[in-house]
């Protein structure tokens, strides 16, 4: 995919530390510094980095990107963890919003996970309301 940045998982070590600071932090918020400098972010930039650093310490490799950014139909089909044919039917059948791009169907990140979350949702039986 073609994202600005992708970060791999942790190390073990590196890991452990992360963790333990988090758990030191209960349900606050911490302060961001970068090399002694403390930088003004609001709260839910702070929540996007202690998120990011929590999955990076359980070992997940994360993407960061745009979320406008439009994704060809095989990157829709990674996202989604299906084929590109199946992703074909579901953008076909009016289930998964599309920009063409000439000939070129093309999917929106935000679209995309929006209905990752409904499928979600539907397949253990949540109630979307």
């Amino acid at each position: 995919m073609d994202h600005r940045y992708i970060a791999s998982a942790l190390s073990a070590e590196d890991a452990r530390r992360v963790d333990s600071a988090l758990g030191q932090l209960g349900d606050r918020t911490p302060k961001i510094t970068i090399d002694d400098v403390d930088l003004a972010l609001d709260e839910s930039a702070r929540r996007a980095v202690v998120e990011l650093l929590r999955q990076l310490a359980r070992g997940t490799s994360v993407t960061i990107g745009p979320v406008g950014e439009l994704l060809t139909t095989s990157q829709a089909a990674e996202l989604l963890g299906v084929s590109d044919t199946y992703v074909r039917k579901l953008a076909d059948a009016g289930d998964l919003a599309i920009e063409m791009r000439g000939t070129h169907r093309r999917f929106k990140l935000e679209d995309l996970v929006r209905h990752r979350e409904k499928f979600k949702r539907t397949s253990t039986g949540e109630s979307s309301q």
